[in-house]
């Protein structure tokens, strides 16, 4: 049996589902947590409500600046391999066409900084690792005034098919988790905007999104969590290249 410990890195852990999936997974005894995101306070007080005897470790970084990856993560991991990796950081910036600052911010964001950091991980991951990517509803369909956040995350999709194939052989599983309408911060800033746009009273806009919703429930975080849990799993041994959705329904027609 090996005595490396079981390690698990999680972007985007500070809020929302990152944070939900943080939080279940250091319910699990035996794993150590590596917390990766930009809101080094967050992170500090996420990880401040582990359990006793959970080993939570914590990373404030920008993940778009590689090296600062690379030399920041070497510590943590030591001579250590990964045995989950769930990567769940990104933006939703809204753009037009001819907005390309935003475009090429959302993209290295959303997409290439995930690329770059499988590059990094790659070689750290344990045989038999499982790799679960936060995409979106989004990346299935498009939406208006979001041309860069669609692309970033059909990008994910195919990213995660072909990755999924470049690890087989080292029964590494890659999968994705496809969440609509999930109620966190970055959803709330949403329909708060859209509500002053508008002239929509919030909870009205937020009734409206739940009306069309079959199951009239917005995802939680800690559905996506769940979902996210089960593709890590062995219960999931046989599950690879695949893209979850997780909608209530949403997206099953009129």
């Amino acid at each position: 049996m090996s005595s490396q410990p079981f390690t698990v890195v999680i972007t985007g852990a500070a809020s929302g589902i990152g944070a939900a999936i943080s939080q279940q997974l250091m319910a699990v005894p035996g794993k150590n947590l590596i917390l990766l995101d930009r809101q080094a306070d967050t992170l500090a007080e996420l990880a401040a409500t582990a359990p006793p005897g959970v080993v939570v470790e914590t990373l404030a970084i920008d993940l778009t600046n590689t090296e600062q990856l690379t030399s920041g993560l070497s510590p943590l991991l030591a001579d250590n391999s990964i045995h989950e990796l769930v990567i769940s950081h990104g933006i939703a910036d809204e753009n037009q066409l001819d907005q390309c600052e935003i475009w090429d911010k959302v993209l290295l964001t959303n997409l290439t900084s995930v690329q770059r950091l499988l590059a990094v991980l790659e070689p750290r991951l344990a045989d038999g690792a499982s790799v679960v990517i936060v995409s979106s509803i989004l990346g299935l369909i498009g939406k208006k005034a979001n041309s860069a956040y669609c692309a970033s995350k059909h990008g994910l999709l195919g990213l995660v098919k072909a990755t999924a194939l470049d690890l087989a052989s080292r029964r590494i599983r890659v999968n994705a988790v496809l969440p609509s309408w999930v109620d966190t911060p970055m959803l709330r800033r949403e329909v708060r905007r859209q509500a002053d746009l508008t002239g929509i009273a919030e909870a009205d806009m937020l009734r409206r999104i739940k009306k069309r919703i079959p199951l009239r429930s917005m995802v939680e975080a800690n559905d996506v969590a769940h979902a996210i849990q089960f593709l890590l799993s062995a219960q999931s041994r046989m599950i690879t290249a695949q893209s979850l959705v997780i909608d209530g329904g949403d997206g099953c027609g009129l």
